[in-house]
């Protein structure tokens, strides 16, 4: 295993606690949102969210507001890289079955197509996930698969919640770990990634975006560091090697 915990003073003190992580998560799922409606409005869009600027609301429009197109950039690149990757997999490998860890206020249950009979899990916190599902009943979406709904802070017990909504271990699943792991400190990231890889089953998938120890430290990326900070969502968790991390778990 190949770890790393930031030592740097700055890093350390913003740290959050066990209470702390979930309401930031909850407040990045609005920032999220709201990028997703700035690029659903460009010609040559590469994603299609006709519900994200409302479930933005106005914590989202705040936040873009304050952003260019090239600052969120890798956002935008990151939900559609994970958007092909998931439909790749259902309709080319057969995956029926997909988790979203933490899943936010993402849509793709709605804005994307799906094979008949795949069952999506979205895990995320019980006010996230309230807000989500009030806005998409008011506004009669129509999920394109079997959309089921845990709401489970996934810094406690989430497993025995996701079996029990119907999750079916012994076949193969995908599992999504997008745009969080950079908010947990690194002994959480580890165990959920751990946890993930003792339960799926053998031919499922797993997709997780990470950052190296690097990010917090370059010159490159010091505004953005600074920026998250400053509005009380610090990235503070790395994994250098996380091809070497998963192959403990085979």
């Amino acid at each position: 295993m190949n770890l790393f915990e930031p030592d740097l003073a700055s890093v350390v003190n913003l740290m959050p606690q066990k209470d702390e992580i979930g309401q930031l998560l909850g407040t990045t799922a609005y920032w999220t949102a709201s990028v997703r409606a700035m690029e659903s409005k460009r010609n040559d869009r590469l994603i299609s969210d006709q519900w994200a600027e409302i479930l933005a609301g106005d914590v989202g429009a705040e936040w873009i507001k304050q952003r260019t197109a090239d600052a969120v950039l890798p956002i935008v690149l990151r939900t559609r890289y994970f958007d092909d990757f998931l439909q790749r997999i259902a309709y080319q490998s057969g995956i029926r079955q997909v988790v979203l860890m933490a899943a936010g206020l993402d849509t793709r249950a709605f804005r994307l197509s799906w094979p008949e009979s795949t069952r999506i899990f979205e895990l995320d916190q019980p006010e996230v996930m309230q807000h989500k599902n009030q806005i998409l009943s008011t506004d009669t979406a129509k999920p394109n698969c079997e959309r089921h709904v845990i709401a489970v802070d996934l810094t406690g017990h989430w497993l025995d919640r996701l079996t029990d909504a119907g999750l079916d271990l012994r076949q193969p699943s995908a599992w999504l770990l997008e745009g969080f792991l950079f908010y947990l400190p690194a002994e959480l990231i580890t165990r959920l990634l751990a946890e993930i890889a003792l339960s799926a089953s053998g031919a499922s998938w797993l997709g997780f975006d990470v950052i190296n120890s690097f990010m917090l430290t370059s010159t490159y990326t010091r505004s953005w560091i600074e920026m998250q900070a400053k509005a009380g969502a610090p990235w503070i968790g790395t994994l250098d090697d996380p091809i070497g991390f998963l192959n403990q778990y085979g």
